[in-house]
């Protein structure tokens, strides 16, 4: 039989960890996957996919990186898979995809002559750790290597990151996508398809398995494809001649070394005026269907008035004079920030619509943070905490004509250490990014959806219910015994007050966890 790599595998000192057994060895290995054009279906690049020595522990790239982390080694694994794979691919291809963790590429590695390398960044790390994924940028950028914005399809709030990221290469992997409601995966594909048409970055199409997902490649505009369907992963001389590099839009600048947003021109205006511009900002962002990045200037005020805002992917907040928002998304930029003006009374205004200005200032100030970035206040576990948020939800969806869904999500059964936390951030992710995710205890979280249509709200609740019971089917390998029972309410269709919504939604999780958890209902049940 063929294998990836005929080098026979040293014997393993059995007192030896497995993990430095294969690094100083030099036992890791890399299969090249073809990416090829959606129209010619000529290979056009190659993508390096980490293997460790073949039969032993370590072979899957999952057990690697799971030792690494466990001994903190997870830089020093992303090192030395990228000199396997720049060694592997030398004379093979022209354009190499490499993968990498926060902890990677500290340094450039040392590139063959005409080779491009682009870095995939996933988004799920971008959103769930936004300034350590920022600093990671930084670095790629620094080091004049591409950007390909990897796993959209698995999080519903990533188009939020096509104008911070500013990748070259944006990669769509069909698999993740068809989880997903119809409507978001529009949603999310226009906004990727906008994006590409106005940088000339290009979309690739991942997970190509038949002729069924290569028309649906096309349909979404893809102009490269990857899967099984397309190439299976190969040895480097069993592929074909290198074709040329592929037509890369200009590289995005590096983010500034320091906050040069803030010599951007300002002018003196009354302080009603800067008012009512923050104002305009913040309505904007509430009425927004699609999700944002956004940045807090300022003091505590400015962090209060950042948190209500409800349909944001990505936070940070940077402390300083004055008062001010940045908002950047796919089709939307602005910076408003009110500093106090020489004459009482009086405000310096910066009132910017830049994007690349605003991109800057978000990447700045997410690289900048060395804590987790502030998130959206949670409400204390009291029902009447609860049922006031409820309550003014409810409200603003009144004078709109819109609906109101309460999901309470009930976690039970036991797991390893860690497992639970897993269990949530699964769930967490699975959440719209229009929605709002509550924590109330370690075991309790309620998730809002304001804005329900009227005639459909029952299958939107429905829809995210089912999201986040297929979360936790997903991880049930790893958590066997943990459960999560859903209770939801709708208002004002099946409850008229926030009291009444937060009673339908805690019995109709009680009869959830009767009928054996992992489940949902909805009111009445």
């Amino acid at each position: 039989m063929t294998t990836l790599d005929s080098r026979p595998d040293l014997r393993v000192d059995p007192l030896e960890d497995p993990l430095e057994h294969v690094l100083r060895h030099g036992l890791l290995r890399a299969a090249l996957q073809p990416v090829h054009d959606v129209v010619t279906g000529r290979p056009v690049a190659v993508e390096a996919l980490l293997r460790g020595p073949a039969g032993a522990a370590l072979t899957s790239p999952a057990h690697l990186f799971r030792a690494a982390a466990a001994a903190g080694r997870t830089g020093e694994l992303d090192r030395a898979a990228a000199d396997t794979a720049l060694a592997a691919v030398a004379g093979a291809a022209r354009t190499l995809f490499l993968n990498t963790s926060l902890e990677g590429f500290t340094s450039r590695p040392d590139l063959p002559e005409g080779l491009e390398v682009v870095v995939d960044v996933s988004a799920r790390t971008l959103l769930d750790a936004p300034g350590a994924g920022a600093r990671l940028l930084r670095r790629v950028r620094d080091l004049g290597l591409r950007v390909a914005l990897d796993d959209l399809g698995a999080e519903p709030g990533a188009s939020a990151l096509l104008p911070l990221v500013r990748p070259e290469i944006v990669k769509l992997d069909l698999r993740l996508l068809a989880r997903r409601p119809a409507e978001e995966v529009a949603a999310l594909t226009g906004a990727v398809g906008a994006y590409a048409a106005r940088t000339g970055a290009l979309v690739l199409a991942e997970s190509v398995e038949d002729a069924e997902d290569h028309r649906t490649a096309l349909a979404l505009g893809a102009d490269l494809v990857q899967g099984w369907g397309v190439a299976h992963p190969a040895r480097p001389e069993d592929l074909p001649a290198p074709p040329g590099p592929l037509p890369l839009p200009a590289p995005a600048p590096g983010a500034p070394t320091a906050l040069a947003w803030r010599a951007a021109p300002t002018r003196a205006v009354p302080a009603e005026v800067a008012e009512a511009a923050l104002t305009h900002l913040r309505l904007r962002v509430r009425r927004r269907q699609g999700p944002v990045a956004l940045v807090s200037l300022g003091g505590q005020s400015a962090r209060r008035a950042a948190a209500d805002l409800g349909r944001v992917a990505v936070r940070g907040h940077l402390d300083l004079d004055g008062h001010g928002l940045a908002v950047l998304g796919p089709d939307t930029a602005c910076v408003v920030l009110a500093r106090p003006g020489r004459a009482p009374g009086e405000r310096e205004l910066l009132l910017a619509h830049d994007p690349d200005l605003v991109a800057d200032l978000v990447t700045d100030v997410l690289a900048t943070e060395r804590t987790p970035a502030p998130q959206v206040a949670a409400p204390s576990p009291q029902r009447s905490t609860l049922t006031d948020v409820v309550g003014q939800a409810l409200e603003a969806d009144r004078a709109t004509g819109t609906g109101t869904g309460l999901l309470l999500v009930g976690v039970d059964g036991i797991c390893r250490a860690g497992g639970r936390e897993a269990v949530v951030r699964r769930m967490r992710r699975a959440v719209r990014s229009v929605d709002r995710w509550i924590p109330l205890g370690p075991d309790l979280f309620a998730v809002l959806l304001t804005g329900l249509p009227r005639a459909g709200s029952e299958g939107v609740v429905e829809r995210v219910a089912d999201a986040l019971l297929l979360a936790v089917e997903l991880a049930v390998n790893d958590h066997p015994a943990v459960s999560v029972s859903i209770g939801a309410s709708l208002a004002p269709a099946r409850a008229v007050t926030a009291a009444e919504a937060h009673r339908q939604a805690a019995a109709a999780l009680e009869s959830a966890r009767g009928a054996g958890g992992h489940c949902a209902r909805i009111w009445p049940v």
